[in-house]
């Protein structure tokens, strides 16, 4: 079950944190103009990832529920979903290193110089990228991979979660709050620098829940905004982008309720439905991840081509046009046709488990 408005919602949440890059790459601390004004939700790209996490429980919840697939065929859709577009991106951006050099950018932060691109993409380094570790330095190929570590550990759990949801969401959502919050202080607290680190996985834990919550509740929740006037869905939606634009604090929490906030109205008010399920939105939904993956290898290496050759202001268009075409093209060659190999395997999976169980009937 497809939501085109929360569709829309992913597609602007990763436009935002490709405009959280970009001024990542010229200024460290946000200027007085980004800081102090509405401006600020452009560039929140802490606060949007924390949005995607939100709208993957509650899609995965709601897909999960009414697909009634088992363990293997949800394992399956979701591994085929989320490693092969990242693997292109990974190797993309390896090419894109080696074609171009990592040479010292004078002008540009030590996020564009250290932080990206950090180790030379050797084959060991490149199978560390891709067996998604929790080193950061081995995310220096496309910073934003530590989301897709989340998203793959959390997806291993989540049949688990829609379950305990089901049974009761409440206090699943306690417990799973509780332990986010356990992780985030020991984390804080001890540091750790493991390859396979639990702790940084579970700190998200309690977004997943939030949004696998809403699904759960999605008719009373729809119903509770339609029968709201306007001002009242106005003040809604301002608190909702205020929160948002929060950066990251107490566990993310305010973030959180910020980003719940966006999940219900967008899915439960008509007006914001459709005026989300036009062309351009959609659009910007149906390529989010593979712009999401592709946007810093592709910032990085305009910047390395074009730092001291054209004004710095130059790079930012170059780069969001190639990105916006390169996640077209990545989406049509990579992304879709996984996704298409992902349910045919699934079939394939939930056909071999029924005539197992039929014939473990026939049997007795």
């Amino acid at each position: 079950m497809r939501i085109g408005s929360l569709d829309a919602v992913r597609g602007i949440a990763a436009l935002i944190v490709l405009f959280h890059h970009m001024r990542l790459l010229a200024i460290e601390t946000p200027p007085a103009w980004i800081k102090y004004t509405p401006l600020r939700i452009l560039f929140s790209g802490q606060s949007a990832v924390l949005l995607f996490f939100v709208l993957s429980g509650f899609v995965l919840h709601l897909a999960f529920v009414s697909s009634r697939d088992g363990y293997w065929s949800f394992m399956i859709k979701r591994l085929w979903r989320i490693y092969p577009p990242f693997c292109v991106a990974i190797l993309a951006s390896a090419a894109l290193y080696h074609l171009i050099g990592a040479a010292p950018m004078d002008g540009l932060t030590d996020w564009a110089n250290q932080s990206s691109w950090q180790l030379r993409p050797t084959l060991s380094v490149v199978a560390a990228h891709l067996a998604m570790t929790d080193i950061e330095a081995l995310h220096s190929l496309d910073n934003p991979m530590w989301s897709l570590v989340v998203e793959m550990r959390i997806s291993i759990l989540f049949p688990l979660i829609a379950l305990a949801i089901q049974w009761n969401w409440r206090t699943t959502c306690f417990g799973a709050l509780v332990i986010s919050l356990a992780c985030t202080y020991l984390e804080q607290r001890f540091v750790p620098d493991w390859l396979f680190d639990p702790l940084s996985t579970g700190r998200f834990l309690y977004l997943f829940a939030v949004g696998a919550a809403m699904a759960e509740n999605s008719k009373s929740i729809r119903m509770a905004l339609q029968v709201q006037h306007w001002p009242v869905r106005l003040v809604l939606w301002c608190a909702a982008l205020a929160l948002l634009s929060i950066s990251p604090i107490l566990a993310g929490i305010p973030t959180a309720i910020g980003s719940t906030m966006i999940v219900a109205l967008c899915f439960a008010d008509t007006k914001t439905d459709a005026a989300l399920a036009t062309p351009a939105p959609m659009w910007l939904g149906k390529i989010s991840y593979s712009l999401y993956l592709i946007h810093v290898p592709i910032l990085i290496a305009s910047a390395h081509l074009m730092t001291g050759r054209v004004p710095i202001f130059w790079i930012f268009p170059v780069a969001l046009l190639l990105s916006l075409l390169a996640a077209e093209l990545m989406y049509r060659a990579v992304e879709s046709p996984a996704i298409a190999i992902g349910r045919r395997m699934a079939g394939w999976s939930k056909s071999l488990n029924s005539n197992q169980a039929q014939q473990q009937t026939n049997r007795a």
